[in-house]
C-alpha cells in the first residue's frame, strides 16, 4: 500500500511499506518496470533475501534496521553511474555526523563504517534499455538497533544503537536521510560529480594514503590509495609506482590483520 509523505523535491513523496519482502530492490524494480516515478521508495520491516554488493547477503532482521530502496531516473551519461553510490554515501555520512555526533567513514565505494565496523551499505542496480539508462534502483541498508550479530560478523559489524547507546527511530532516520539525499542528489544533477567526489574524499579515510588490498574479478592489487577519478573510480598506487584505476572491487585496509 502506498502512503503520501512530506513533500521534498524528489524523495519520499510516494512510499510503499511492507512487513516482509525478499528484497526491497526486487520490489522497487517491479515498480520501476511499471512506470513508478523518480523518488519512489520501498521500505520493508524485514528482508528474507536481502543482498549487498558482489553477491553477498545483507542480514535484515525484523524491525532492527532500515531496509529500503529508491527508484532514480537521472538523465546522466553511463560514466557517471558510479557517482550515484557516492551521493548516497555522502548523505548517510553527513546525517550520522550531524544528528548522532558520530564520525562515519566511507570505504570505497559505498560501505559506511564507524571505526572499522560496518553499519550501512548501498547496492545500486542500473537498467539500460535501447542504449539509454532507464532507471537505477538504489538499495540502502542501515543497521539501526541491532545489539548482536552472528559470530562471522561480530568483529566487523556495528549498529547506531551500539554506537550511541540509545534506540534509533527508523522513520525519523529515514526522513532525515531523505532531506540529505534531496540536497546532494540535486547538487549532482545540477553541477555534476565534482562536488560529490570532493566531499566524499573529505569524509573518507580511504581516499588518500590508505594502504589497501583490492580484489577485483580477475586480480588482486596491493598499494596505497591516491584519491578518486572525476567519475568516482578509486586510484591505487602500487609499490612499483604504477597507478591503477579501480572501477569495481572489494577493498580491504592493510592496517588490519588480513
Amino acid at each position: 500500500m502506498s502512503t503520501p509523505a512530506p513533500k521534498l523535491r524528489r524523495f519520499n513523496n510516494i512510499v510503499y511499506h511492507y512487513a516482509s519482502v525478499t528484497s526491497t530492490n526486487d520490489v522497487a524494480r517491479e515498480l520501476a518496470e511499471c512506470g513508478a516515478g523518480e523518488g519512489t521508495v520501498v521500505v520493508a520491516e524485514e528482508q528474507t533475501a536481502g543482498r549487498g554488493r558482489l553477491g553477498r547477503t545483507w542480514l535484515s532482521p525484523r524491525s532492527e534496521g532500515l531496509y529500503h530502496s529508491i527508484i532514480l531516473r537521472p538523465t546522466i551519461p553511463a560514466s557517471d553511474l558510479p557517482v550515484l553510490s557516492l551521493v548516497i554515501a555522502v548523505a548517510l555520512a553527513e546525517l550520522v555526523s550531524q544528528q548522532y555526533r558520530l564520525t562515519a567513514d566511507i570505504k570505497w565505494p559505498n560501505d559506511l563504517l564507524i571505526g572499522d565496523r560496518k553499519f550501512a551499505g548501498i547496492l545500486a542496480e542500473a537498467e539500460v534499455k535501447h542504449h539509454r539508462l532507464a532507471y537505477v534502483i538504489s538499495g540502502i541498508g542501515v543497521n539501526l538497533n541491532q545489539t548482536s550479530f552472528p559470530p562471522e560478523l561480530a568483529a566487523e559489524a556495528t549498529s547506531l544503537k551500539l554506537e550511541t547507546g540509545r534506540a534509533i527511530d527508523a522513520d525519523d532516520f529515514r526522513q532525515r536521510l531523505y532531506v540529505q539525499l534531496d540536497a546532494w542528489y540535486d547538487l549532482f544533477l545540477r553541477q555534476g560529480a565534482g562536488d560529490i567526489v570532493h566531499r566524499w574524499c573529505q569524509l573518507s579515510t580511504y581516499a588518500e594514503d590508505k594502504p589497501v588490498k583490492v580484489v577485483t574479478c580477475d586480480r588482486t592489487i596491493v598499494g596505497v590509495t591516491r584519491g578518486l577519478t572525476p567519475e568516482g573510480a578509486l586510484i591505487v598506487e602500487t609499490p612499483t609506482g604504477a597507478r591503477e584505476t579501480i572501477l569495481s572491487g572489494d577493498v580491504r585496509s592493510l592496517r588490519k590483520k588480513q
